[in-house]
């Protein structure tokens, strides 16, 4: 009756256990899942962003070469207004970019506004040098200060994109490591059975020896009887 009612507990545990284990896994699963789509989130608007961005800059210079070219000279004029729009338009993607959550505490926002600013401000010189026909000194400015600024300004770009790229790595790091520790967490409660097996056959293999013992060597147990 006792062995039946012990069973039963037993069963019940178990049942008890695996209900356990599986409500836990489901809700850190649900957790590692809002965690990487937070990840996600947070990263893939800032990737997209800062492409944008520097395919933006890349264009406005591209123009700029275009309308000091000599050899487009009848086509430059047409070229300048283009050229002012892709400006203001970086400049708002790097504004935006600088408030993105992922930036906002970061000396990289403040690098990027900066650099997004001082890179129009310039691109409005050269645009008023073209505008009055000084195409020689736009050529110069173009060479000489407004090249060297958007080469720095593609640094600044580049040193953002590594830091996301580190932030992701560092996060996606660290919930791997939370899901081993977890799934070990897991593996060892889950194995209580197997360790209350192992406990009870300990136990009933000495018993097994004890019993096997008072059978075979009486004289043990009776010398010590007699000893007492």
């Amino acid at each position: 009756m006792q062995f039946g009612r012990l069973r039963f507990v037993l069963i019940l545990a178990l049942l008890a256990s695996n209900l356990l284990v599986g409500v836990l896994s489901l809700l850190f699963l649900r957790s590692m899942d809002e965690r990487y789509s937070t990840l996600l989130n947070s990263s893939v608007p800032v990737i997209n962003n800062l492409r944008t961005l520097t395919r933006e800059l890349s264009t406005v210079q591209r123009l700029a070469r275009r309308v000091v070219d000599p050899e487009n000279e009848t086509a430059w004029k047409d070229l300048i207004p283009q050229m002012d729009e892709d400006s203001n338009n970086a400049l708002a993607r790097a504004l935006e970019v600088s408030r993105l959550a992922m930036f906002k505490d970061t000396r990289h926002a403040g690098i990027i506004a900066k650099f997004g600013k001082e890179y129009d401000q310039k691109v409005d010189q050269f645009i008023a040098l073209g505008r009055a026909g000084k195409l020689t000194e736009a050529n110069k400015f173009n060479t000489e200060v407004l090249r060297p600024y958007y080469d720095n300004y593609q640094v600044a770009l580049d040193a953002a994109a590594d830091y996301v790229e580190r932030q992701g790595n560092d996060l996606r790091d660290r919930y791997a490591q939370d899901s081993r520790l977890f799934g070990g967490f897991l593996l060892a409660f889950a194995g209580w059975p197997l360790l209350a097996a192992g406990v009870l056959v300990l136990v009933m293999g000495l018993l097994v020896i004890g019993l096997f013992a008072a059978v075979f060597f009486p004289k043990l147990f009776a010398s010590k009887e007699t000893t007492a």
